[in-house]
């Protein structure tokens, strides 16, 4: 419960650090558990019920409780992997007409976007004024005040690498620490 509170959390900022202003969309399962017991089909939310508990079940698997059981108390991996996971489900998200977030992934405590960008001849994008105004729009919401993008730089404190892509090569990077945030 509390991974999923703070995923819900997260998700706005990872999107919002990338330069996607657009809510996530819910991609809630829509098949349904069949009711056992009766209990389950005239309790308002029985079925809701239902559903988390068998999500529950699914995902204690022994794999997943033996890599639960070798992290230390403040270890933010399985974290880490679940809010990749859980953004990796929105993807590919349109950010605006000549760019789409098409992947993300972390390694160590680093968060990786990649992008790809269309409709913009590659002289604009090799050009130092476009870089320069990527990395003050990159600035400006990694290191916004707003407290959820607060707890994802905590969560991943080596800071997010932002990699643009053009005709499969990768044409612009930079990565943003906590160090460039002046608060």
């Amino acid at each position: 419960m509390i991974k999923r509170a703070t995923f819900a959390a997260l998700l706005p900022v990872i999107l919002l650090a990338s330069g996607c202003d657009d809510a996530p969309k819910d991609k809630a399962d829509s098949a349904e558990t069949p009711n056992t017991t009766k209990d389950s089909q005239t309790t308002p939310g029985g079925n809701e019920l239902d559903k988390r508990l068998a999500e529950i079940r699914s995902q204690s698997t022994s794999e997943k409780i033996q890599e639960f059981n070798q992290l230390k108390d403040n270890d933010p991996k399985l974290l880490q992997k679940s809010v990749v996971a859980e953004v990796k489900k929105q993807l590919p998200l349109l950010i605006d007409d000549a760019t789409m977030m098409a992947d993300v992934s972390a390694e160590g405590n680093t968060f990786t976007y990649k992008f790809v960008i269309k409709g913009l001849p590659a002289s604009i994008t090799k050009n130092e004024e476009w870089r320069s105004n990527m990395q003050k729009v990159i600035i400006k919401n990694y290191c916004s005040k707003d407290n959820r993008v607060k707890v994802f730089r905590s969560l991943f404190p080596d800071g997010a690498v932002y990699n643009y892509y053009q005709d499969n090569k990768l044409v612009y990077s930079w990565k943003a620490q906590p160090s460039v945030c002046q608060e």
